[in-house]
């Protein structure tokens, strides 16, 4: 036991709790309403003005949460382990008293809070990981500062199984129509230039990954947390399907980029995956050049920021990069790394290993754009999807 477990015990030993109440009897004078997680997505798909409350800790939080929801902890990181350690090994009655210790001066901060995210005129709905003690007490707080909060039942749990049962159905639900070309082709840069006007799922921003042995570097030279597991992959997912549909409504198809089976370490959902590879497909140009100029941008940041990543990836997989490479070209490439000679780096790894990695699934496209330049690959790629609406109604390659 570490110095501050030991105080934590000594200062738990010190209080009377025999008499202390259980929560129900704290919360019995408290009318809780409740709200399923379905009714819960028509409010959020009907853009309805709610202000939806996680109070689980920070960590949890952060690992994945539902849809635009505001973090207001219970029990902070430090303070969920205190309560959780005095749970298992001292008594139940001395944790729901510290974790009620802990709350309670929360109140005044609630209270700015609730102020600064216009309660007032908003539908409080709160959740903690399965719809128990804490976001019970959290609600009992927001009734105290002059509210009427609900309650989603089964909590962030529901949510989950929600999202289990969607990517398990036998069929996933939508039509999709591929972005297929080259790694630096612009295939997310595009998908996400029509995004304001047609439906997609970007994969690889579910993920945080650009889908490559380097595709987390992107994302960490900008500060961006990784995500950090398959089910909170999968949540990021479906959030942004429900995003589509309070959007679009319910689309006829969904543009999504071209990805193998797995991105960065998680796998694509089984249905999901199934749709892509018999979905019909455009075929994406673009010059070496600016394929380079993408891949540098995107990869290498400002000042060369994510060169140290990069060195440090192609040396870790050395073997394997030996192997795929030559020795000789392996070499070459070390070697411009640390010059800092980092368009020549890019563009061997494009020529002599992503290209020659390339898989072509066999798809006639039906319809091919060069995105030299972006805004005009944008416009054409609108103007075929406003112009062959019937046909994309049924996007299933044939």
């Amino acid at each position: 036991m570490n110095s501050d477990d030991k105080d934590l015990f000594d200062y738990v030993r010190t209080i009377e709790v025999t008499s202390f109440p259980l929560l129900s009897k704290i919360l019995d004078k408290y009318e809780f309403k409740y709200i399923s997680f379905q009714d819960l997505l028509k409010h959020i798909i009907e853009k309805e003005n709610i202000l939806l409350i996680d109070s689980r800790s920070e960590n949890e939080y952060n690992e994945s949460h539902i849809f635009e929801t505001l973090n207001f902890p219970v029990l902070s990181n430090h303070e969920r382990h205190n309560v959780g350690l005095i749970y298992k090994k001292y008594s139940k009655k001395a944790a729901l008293y510290l974790a009620i210790e802990y709350a309670n001066p929360k109140i005044k901060s609630l209270e700015r809070f609730l102020i600064e995210n216009q309660a007032s005129d908003k539908q409080i709905i709160i959740y903690c990981w399965r719809g128990g003690g804490r976001s019970k007490y959290l609600a009992k707080l927001v009734y105290d500062c002059g509210f009427s909060p609900v309650l989603i039942q089964g909590g962030f749990k529901s949510f989950r199984k929600t999202v289990f049962d969607y990517f398990n159905q036998k069929k996933f639900p939508y039509q999709l129509i591929e972005l297929t070309g080259l790694t630096g082709s612009g295939k997310t840069e595009l998908l996400n230039s029509v995004s304001n006007y047609f439906p997609i799922i970007d994969l690889e921003d579910s993920a945080k990954h650009f889908s490559s042995l380097f595709g987390f570097i992107p994302y960490k030279i900008s500060n961006i947390e990784p995500v950090p597991n398959q089910s909170a992959f999968e949540n990021n997912i479906y959030i942004s399907i429900i995003n589509v549909i309070k959007k679009f409504g319910n689309p006829e198809y969904l543009l999504v980029e071209s990805e193998s089976k797995k991105i960065g370490n998680f796998l694509i959902p089984e249905n999901l995956f199934e749709k892509m590879v018999s979905a019909k497909c455009i075929k994406i140009e673009c010059s070496l050049d600016n394929r380079v100029q993408r891949i540098y941008k995107n990869y290498f940041g400002k000042n060369d920021s994510g060169i140290i990543e990069i060195i440090k990836i192609f040396k870790l997989k050395e073997r394997y990069f030996r192997k795929e490479l030559s020795n000789k070209i392996y070499n070459y490439l070390i070697i411009e790394l640390q010059k800092g000679n980092t368009k020549s780096f890019i563009e061997t790894m494009l020529i002599d290993f992503y290209d020659k990695k390339y898989k072509d699934k066999g798809k006639q496209p039906i319809l091919t754009l060069n995105t030299d330049s972006i805004e005009i690959a944008t416009e054409k790629l609108s103007s075929f999807l406003k112009n062959n609406e019937n046909m994309l109604k049924s996007s299933e390659h044939n």
